[in-house]
């Protein structure tokens, strides 16, 4: 049994079709059948066979894949030890909701680069559903992305579905965003009652969809936005506020210079809480390089969350965190 075996054979598991995975390693369809029916031969058992959706794996076979992708995984992590961090090289994507893409890409970036800095990390911001999507398709090798808790279940089950794997990395409440010259800034406690009588930022549809939680319907038409920083600066020209987990503000320098406020609603925010999830596909062992890089986006989130709420304790109106 050579290494470039378990290559092909979890490649054909991929692609399922021996032809397909023939064009990776520049083989013929015949060539790779033969390498195939070798390798079945030395185990005694058939690892593949034909549905309609193509080569799927038999029962043996699942489990010889998964013996594969470790194997092979562990192979890569060899090749790296006796490298300096600074030579490894490759290409690294990852999706980010927009209130994690706020709290922590600039970071996560300045950081990455110098530890790896020929490695292309490619970060790009999308709406939930996008974010799995991307991962589910294998477009994007990482997301983080998250809901308010009463959804868990449903989005945990959804994710299962699709064959990912999820880690939490973030839990905070929602708040009330405001400018520094609303109404509701200067309020201790904001009630729902209040929130019916303004004009929100709804970026795409998140605050509609949190409002109709709490069975609030706003007597002034919601400006809608799709884009973060238009979002901030029209909650900051005090035209309308928004509702978004607090870690929005972490590192923002509309927050920083004062511009946005964040106010806590009573009987929602000590109750209402939203979990932001790392996700990644199972189909395949995570790289060392994807390793290293969920390494860092844990421990920056970490670093953020504590610093952020102990700069802002004495700045936050009292509120019902």
């Amino acid at each position: 049994m050579r290494i470039e075996q378990l290559q092909h054979i979890i490649e054909i598991g991929n692609k399922k079709s021996i032809s397909e995975a023939a064009k990776t390693f520049f083989m013929s369809q015949p060539q790779l059948s033969h390498a195939i029916k070798n390798l079945e031969a030395e185990l005694g058992y058939k690892i593949f066979r034909r549905n309609k959706a193509g080569l799927v794996p038999t029962c043996q076979g699942r489990e010889v894949l998964a013996l594969a992708r470790e194997i092979i995984n562990n192979v890569e992590e060899m090749k790296t030890i006796g490298s300096r961090e600074a030579d490894l090289a490759g290409n690294l994507s990852l999706t980010l909701g927009p209130a994690v893409f706020n709290a922590f890409a600039s970071q996560l970036i300045e950081r990455f680069y110098k530890m790896y800095p020929n490695v292309n990390l490619m970060i790009t911001e999308d709406i939930t559903l996008e974010v799995i999507e991307k991962v589910a398709n294998r477009t994007c090798l990482l997301g983080v992305t998250g809901w308010p808790d009463e959804q868990d279940d449903t989005m945990k089950m959804l994710l299962d579905a699709r064959n990912i794997a999820y880690q939490e990395v973030i839990k905070d409440y929602f708040g009330l965003i405001v400018g520094n010259q609303h109404p509701l800034a200067k309020k201790e406690v904001v009630t729902l009652a209040d929130l019916e009588e303004m004009i929100f930022v709804d970026y795409y549809g998140f605050t509609e969809g949190f409002l109709r939680m709490f069975g609030i319907k706003p007597k002034n038409q919601s400006i809608v936005v799709y884009n973060r920083e238009v979002l901030k600066s029209v909650i900051a020209a005090n035209e309308g506020i928004a509702i978004f987990p607090r870690f929005f503000l972490f590192n923002d320098i509309y927050f920083e210079r004062g511009l946005l406020n964040v106010r806590g609603i009573e009987n929602v925010t000590d109750q209402m809480k939203v979990t932001m999830y790392l996700i990644y596909s199972r189909a395949e062992p995570l790289s060392p390089l994807t390793k290293q890089l969920i390494k860092m986006i844990i421990e920056t989130n970490r670093e953020n969350m504590h610093r952020s709420l102990t700069y802002n304790a004495h700045r936050t109106v009292k509120t019902n965190y």
